[in-house]
């Protein structure tokens, strides 16, 4: 069982040690596009254990850590997780509205926050989970992910009839500008030069957005079920979660040609893929009310 402490990261050292017993309740799904094969014989590397109720986290970092968002109605805390051997280094009470999290490389906390008809993102520092500032923003915000320089914030946020993507500058807290995507986007990354964002449709179509001018790139299906949009490091391959029907499989997508190489596995349950900070990972998030964890997989 994974026990929660709330203290800082740099308070002391590893607080919780986190087991990997009783992990086997998130089995594997099938592939598609007929390379099922392949796929199912493509096996987690690592299974961390995780808070039950797990909801989003942010990207693995340098240092071999991410933080993890996990609870529900009742109450909210950010998890401070080791990904080199699944050992809790704390954690932070925050917010029950959030939704989404992310970090800087110099250790700002991005903590999107969506209730109904408002929305707003909160700067945390990393090291005493204090939140330092407020961003309000038009609409509920549902996801957020920093950008290749380690310090730009992407923040979606929207309701049913429209959608944007706030761009804050985590040094200083400004907004700087809005790009508007699809009103049903339901992640977003973007692009390793920060000229554009890839927006994701529940229906597995990605539209790449150029954030000068908000003009479509390109768009590209890549199958329904869609929840959740990665890139790797070098920009060159879209991971795309989906969990349509009984089967639920990442798709992984050649950003130069839109054309997918192959189809991955994924957990059931699964919310949320991620890359490591080299790209050799893919961790895939598991979510229930139950448990939680966290599957690695060579990317």
């Amino acid at each position: 069982m994974y026990e929660s402490r709330t203290r800082s990261r740099v308070a002391g050292t590893v607080i919780v040690t986190l087991t990997t017993a009783a992990l086997a309740a998130c089995s594997s799904g099938g592939s598609a596009s007929g390379q099922q094969t392949a796929a199912a014989a493509i096996k987690p590397q690592q299974i961390l254990s995780a808070p039950k109720n797990l909801l989003a986290a942010s990207q693995p970092q340098p240092n071999g850590t991410l933080w993890a968002l996990a609870g529900n109605a009742a109450g909210k805390e950010l998890f401070d997780i080791s990904l080199a051997n699944g050992g809790g280094i704390g954690s932070v009470p925050v917010s029950r509205t959030a939704r989404s999290v992310t970090e800087s490389l110099g250790g700002v906390i991005g903590l999107a926050l969506g209730a109904p008809g408002t929305g707003a993102l909160d700067l945390i520092n990393g090291t005493t989970g204090k939140v330092t500032k407020t961003i309000l923003l038009g609409a509920p915000a549902t996801d957020v992910i920093a950008g290749s320089d380690g310090a730009t914030f992407y923040v979606l946020d929207g309701t049913a009839k429209s959608a944007g993507v706030t761009i804050v500058n985590s040094r200083n807290g400004d907004a700087q500008g809005t790009v508007q995507v699809p009103p049903n986007t339901v992640s977003i990354v973007p692009d390793s030069l920060g000229a554009s964002v890839y927006a994701l449709q529940p229906d597995g179509r990605v539209s790449q957005i150029a954030i000068a001018g908000g003009r479509t790139l390109t768009s590209f299906p890549t199958g329904p079920g869609a929840r959740s949009i990665a890139l790797s490091p070098d920009g060159s391959t879209l991971y795309v979660l989906k969990n349509a029907g009984r089967a639920p499989n990442v798709a992984e997508v050649d950003v130069s040609t839109e054309v997918m190489q192959r189809v991955l596995p994924a957990p059931s349950d699964c919310l949320q893929v991620l890359v490591s900070a080299d790209g050799s990972l893919l961790y895939q998030l598991v979510g229930t009310s139950s448990y939680g964890n966290i599957q690695i997989v060579k990317s």
